[in-house]
């Protein structure tokens, strides 16, 4: 459960002198705008105008008891050499979806307004997810301009995700990636593990070694055994052979 909010965020107005049978040509114009919520089976709505240099506009805010709704999150680490969306998706078999795909801040850019973002806290394993909730932990400005920000900016222990829609972009080969995946492909890759290098020729050694001494324990018993057991009954002790208690007394 928790406290959730609903808000418009306008990522860029348009405009052509030309285009759309020039109906939009002034970039402050108003934009009207309306949101439906379905809840608890009721549908609700909100009408508004977004205007120029607004940052948001707040259009539901409502609680919910209960575990509420949590998303899964895959990192990996950086390939080493050039690398796509598409590519990664192929190679860790994700299903790729508009928006699922994010980048870590590895050098200076400019993150652009509406851009989605993911803050890591790497040494807790926990994220803080949305573009506000991530400025107000790293103590940036609010609202939705353009920021240009690198890793000198970000605290230690904590790496920033960007949102990209692109399917092709170019990832660095010393940059991490992040996927936001349905709970299906977060439980399969959750099963995989991986072994330590060096583990199978050590649990091998181990077991040779193990056999070994188990072969030569099951010998020693078995000698053991052998110079401990009595004649059978009924038989006959050879001609000049010593007696047991003889024998006996030459073993101490």
């Amino acid at each position: 459960g928790g406290e959730y909010k609903i808000a418009v965020h306008n990522a860029g107005t348009k405009c052509h002198p030309t285009k759309w049978g020039g109906k939009f040509t002034d970039v402050k114009r108003h934009i009207p705008f309306k949101v439906f919520l379905n809840k608890d089976g009721e549908m609700e709505e909100f009408s508004g105008v977004y205007k120029h240099q607004t940052n948001s506009i707040t259009c539901f805010t409502f609680k919910r008891d209960g575990p509420g709704h949590t998303q899964n999150y895959l990192v990996f680490p950086p390939s080493g050499s050039k690398t796509t969306f598409k590519e990664l998706c192929t190679k860790h078999d994700i299903k790729w979806e508009v928006g699922c795909g994010h980048y870590a801040v590895a050098r200076t850019e400019k993150i652009h307004a509406g851009k989605d973002m993911v803050l890591h806290d790497t040494a807790a394993n926990k994220f803080i997810v949305g573009a506000d909730e991530c400025r107000k932990k790293l103590g940036w400005p609010a609202g939705s301009g353009e920021l240009k920000k690198g890793p000198k900016d970000i605290p230690e222990n904590y790496r920033l995700y960007v949102q990209s829609t692109s399917y092709n972009r170019v990832i660095p080969g010393d940059t991490h990636v992040l996927f936001a995946v349905d709970p299906e492909t977060y439980a399969k890759h959750k099963k995989t593990t991986t072994i330590p290098s060096g583990a199978g020729s050590s649990a091998k050694a181990k077991a040779k070694g193990g056999a070994k001494a188990k072969a030569k324990a099951g010998a020693a018993g078995k000698a053991k055994a052998k110079g401990k057991a009595a004649p059978k009954s009924g038989m006959k002790r050879p001609f000049g052979a010593p007696k047991t208690k003889a024998k006996a007394k030459a073993r101490r």
